[in-house]
């Protein structure tokens, strides 16, 4: 009699739970996918596509420096340039001008324009310069530039001294290192002539008017007391 009790309860616990299974466990819902209709696709034109809203860029982990940049003067000095003729000083203050170059035109006397030229006579053309340039430099000699300007054009310059003596030292100098028809000439006799102070000049100014120096043969750039204020 026990026995058919606990069957006849066992029978009615699992016609239960099989007519209430959607109860205890609901069926998980399905994902209708939607349907793909190739007629109903749009492509888009670049403008519409700029138009969109853009995801926002990934800010950058490396910091911005905002310390402002470290700028380095450059020591400067005075300079005089020397001596012209009048005929070509608007020629060289065109060419300080053009740099922007502080500076003063200073007149001299005829016994204070007087300066000495030590240089080797125009060669026929550039690449006999060149060649000249070339063997100075085997021996040696680094403190000269060949000459530019049309009249002298092709010459080696090697220096512009006020005392002749200096002057005639470095011809002998010159001679007896190898260097062969050396002239050593006077320039600027006469009225008339100027020398250009020049003022806040850095090393990078004095490289840019040692460049533009051979176009003014007979002439030379020395390092100055600066004018007093």
């Amino acid at each position: 009699m026990r026995v058919l009790v606990w069957a006849l309860l066992l029978v009615n616990i699992v016609a239960f739970i099989y007519f209430n299974i959607d109860v205890i466990a609901p069926p998980q819902p399905s994902v209708i996918k939607p349907d793909i209709l190739p007629e109903k696709m749009k492509l888009l034109t670049p403008k519409e596509v700029e138009a969109m809203p853009k995801r926002q860029e990934a800010i950058s982990a490396t910091p911005i420096s905002t310390a402002p940049a470290v700028i380095v003067n450059e020591s400067t000095a005075c300079y005089e340039w020397g001596i012209f003729e009048p005929a070509k000083l608007n020629d060289v203050v065109t060419v300080i001008n053009a740099l922007s170059i502080k500076h003063q035109v200073i007149q001299q006397s005829s016994q204070e324009a007087v300066r000495y030229w030590v240089y080797k006579p125009p060669l026929p053309n550039d690449a006999a310069a060149q060649e000249k340039a070339d063997e100075l430099k085997t021996l040696g000699i680094e403190d000269f530039f060949v000459v530019q300007e049309p009249k002298w054009r092709n010459a080696i310059s090697f220096g512009v001294f006020r005392d002749e003596q200096l002057a005639t030292n470095l011809v002998n100098d010159l001679r007896h290192r190898g260097v062969r028809e050396v002239v050593k000439s006077v320039r600027n006799q006469g009225n008339g002539h100027s020398t250009l102070v020049l003022e806040g000049v850095t090393r990078t100014l004095l490289g840019q008017l040692k460049k533009n120096q051979p176009d003014f043969p007979g002439t030379a750039i020395k390092e100055a007391t600066c004018p007093s204020v």
